[in-house]
């Protein structure tokens, strides 16, 4: 099987759809060899922060030494993205003969059927980190927890817990104590227990009920991180006596740092112990594509993938920090979000807006979230673009014929500029590729 016959082959599954329960994972992984029992984890839940938190983890881990495996969702750069060690996607010889392997047993699954896009790639993750010897891995999950296909996994040496709030309620609960109760299912004994500075109140009752219930005593990273410096893909703060860069944009994500510095420090009584200057280096090195993502300052192109309304409040607030306004927002949602809130939050901020229809099964049609924008600012120009890259070639088309170059300092560019891209990491993360060419001169 050729890499991209195992990229079709992956993409056949997705008609299928989300499958809740985990007798396919234990199904296919025994089939496998149970490769899952041979690592060593730190297992990652919530409903935001996880990728940006699993990151920073993983290059702490790498800065000091250790051969550490990363597995996130979903995917921002690539398919192969997914499934990092060190930093570095696996490789696609690899990937295409995994992909083999797995689908190899899909005839011996028996009554357990069928695997879903994402187990499969979950599976062929853990396999993958098995057979190269890591010493330890980051695995985010992809939805909730409990039931999650990466729940599977023996008790981990650190289970996290990102900021938790209301999304995907139809599946996890109507709550965020709901939420929260399924997110917790990856909380195994003997685990450590590490969540956010900024967790919700209603999310931390539960995470701190479930845990004296399992024995588990809960760390929480204090939240006196002063800010020294803080621009577009800069921010600079001290704690604990460490002066500590991140090239990530965003106030959330000092919160997030303190909880993958908290996580790593928890790994010490395994045997896993990280110094100042590790701590140091790895978030300077952290990096999170499509998550306030600044491509270019002149002119200024940001990217954002935040889909929940904590998620789009966090991007409003940096916009307003920074004293950013009249962008023209090219965006798309998935029709299971709360989208009209999204709309309320994104739209004082724009002058121009041009809806698109991301490219998944679950997709809110453009003109529906056009509709919700016109809702949230009547005067607000709003037109539709079914195709994400279509949308984009609209704007820089227009671009092309005027001024590339901020006007006088306001922030403001010629036609198309600023630009934002948001409502989702499936439109951001198919457009970045273009503009990242197009920014590059390659038009």
């Amino acid at each position: 099987m050729t890499y991209s016959e195992a990229l079709q082959a992956v993409d056949r599954l997705k008609p299928g759809g989300m499958k809740w329960g985990l007798a396919r994972m234990e199904r296919i992984l025994a089939l496998c060899g149970r490769p899952e029992r041979r690592l060593r984890c730190v297992h990652i839940a919530g409903t935001n922060g996880k990728g940006s938190t699993a990151r920073m983890i993983q290059s702490i881990l790498t800065a000091a030494g250790y051969r550490t495996g990363l597995y996130s969702s979903p995917a921002v750069t690539g398919l192969r993205d997914t499934v990092t060690v060190d930093g570095q996607a696996i490789p696609e010889g690899e990937f295409a003969a995994l992909v083999a392997e797995l689908l190899s047993h899909q005839g011996e699954m028996g009554e357990a059927g069928g695997l879903s896009e994402f187990e499969l790639t979950t599976a062929l993750a853990f396999l993958y980190f098995a057979r190269s010897r890591t010493d330890l891995c980051v695995i985010e999950c992809g939805l909730g927890g409990r039931d999650d296909a990466t729940n599977v996994l023996p008790p981990p040496l650190a289970a996290v817990l990102t900021p938790i709030s209301l999304d995907h309620t139809a599946v996890l609960g109507d709550t965020t104590a709901e939420i929260a109760e399924n997110k917790c299912g990856i909380l195994k004994p003997p685990c450590a227990v590490i969540t956010s500075p900024a967790q919700d109140e209603d999310a931390l009752a539960v995470i701190l009920e479930r845990a004296a219930r399992l024995g588990l005593t809960v760390r929480i990273p204090g939240a006196c991180a002063p800010l020294l410096e803080e621009s577009l893909g800069r921010t600079v703060f001290s704690w604990d006596g460490m002066t500590l860069t991140l090239p990530l944009t965003g106030g959330f994500q000092r919160e997030n740092a303190l909880t993958a510095i908290e996580t790593v420090r928890a790994l010490a009584p395994a045997g896993f112990p990280v110094g100042a200057q590790d701590i140091q280096k790895g978030l300077a090195g952290a990096c999170m594509p499509c998550r306030q993502e600044a491509l270019s300052l002149s002119p200024l192109v940001l990217l954002d993938g935040a889909h929940n309304p904590q998620g789009v409040a966090a991007l409003a607030q940096t916009l307003q920090r920074h004293r950013l306004s009249g962008f023209t927002m090219i965006a798309g949602m998935l029709r299971d979000k709360d989208t009209a809130r999204c709309a309320a939050l994104l739209a004082p901020f724009c002058r121009r807006a041009v809806c698109c229809t991301p490219d998944n099964p679950r997709a809110l049609p453009a003109a529906e979230f056009a509709a919700r924008l016109r809702e949230a600012s009547p005067s607000l120009p709003v037109s539709v673009v079914e195709e994400p890259a279509a949308a984009l070639e609209s704007v820089l088309g227009v671009a092309e014929a005027g001024d590339r170059e901020p006007d006088g300092g306001s922030g403001r560019a010629g036609e198309g500029f600023p630009l934002l891209v948001a409502g989702s990491f499936y439109v951001a993360s198919a457009l970045r590729p273009r503009l990242l060419d197009w920014l590059a001169g390659g038009k």
